[in-house]
């Protein structure tokens, strides 16, 4: 574990053991999943701490935020980051920010864009499956969701009609839609959920 102010950068384990040993007063029933686009692979380089500060300041001066948007933020080499509290709501998708967590993930995962590394891979699908976990959710669409499946004016809900994001990615697990989520992420995170259920002390 290595903190920098608010951020802390974490492993897989750690995060793990970071996120069963606090309380959370707020109740999470939602996961949105994220990709940054810029920064992306390319301006990665073991630079986490520097990275974080640059998006919370875009985050501020340009969005016109109090902070970073994100609750999480994951890395190419697996390093996880916490950096909104969990007892905040993030700033991640409109209409879908209550009761969420949001996961941003460093890269551009649209088709011809970064190929995601296997340690990228499997940070976020164990996140994903410990945040079901930790707070009681089953995974599925309707529990994590891509950014992509809200419109951008409205805040509500069109499984990617109307004016929408590609995030996290047309090329993320396969693809951004509903169904892609369904075939190829979910199926992972619910492998991964289901070995923790059974080896959770």
């Amino acid at each position: 574990m290595n903190q920098k102010g608010k951020f802390i950068l974490l492993t897989r384990e750690e995060f793990k053991k970071w996120l069963l040993d606090n309380k959370f007063k707020r109740q999470i029933k939602l996961i949105q999943n994220h990709h940054t686009a810029k920064p992306n692979y390319s301006d990665f380089a073991n630079n986490h701490f520097k990275l974080l500060d640059s998006m919370e300041s875009f985050h501020i001066n340009v969005n016109k935020m109090s902070e970073i948007a994100q609750n999480i933020t994951t890395f190419p080499d697996g390093i996880i980051a916490i950096g909104r509290s969990f007892e905040k709501n993030p700033a991640g998708i409109k209409g879908a920010n209550t009761n969420a967590i949001c996961i941003e993930n460093l890269g551009n995962f649209d088709i011809n864009g970064n190929l995601m590394s296997e340690e990228h891979k499997k940070s976020i699908i164990f996140i994903n499956a410990v945040l079901c976990i930790r707070f009681n959710i089953k995974p599925d669409t309707n529990s994590i969701v891509y950014h992509h499946w809200y419109d951008l004016d409205t805040g509500k809900r069109t499984n990617g009609t109307g004016n929408t994001k590609t995030c996290p990615g047309t090329n993320f697990f396969g693809g951004n839609a509903v169904e892609a989520a369904t075939k190829n992420f979910i199926p992972l995170v619910l492998d991964e959920f289901n070995r923790g259920i059974s080896t959770k002390s």
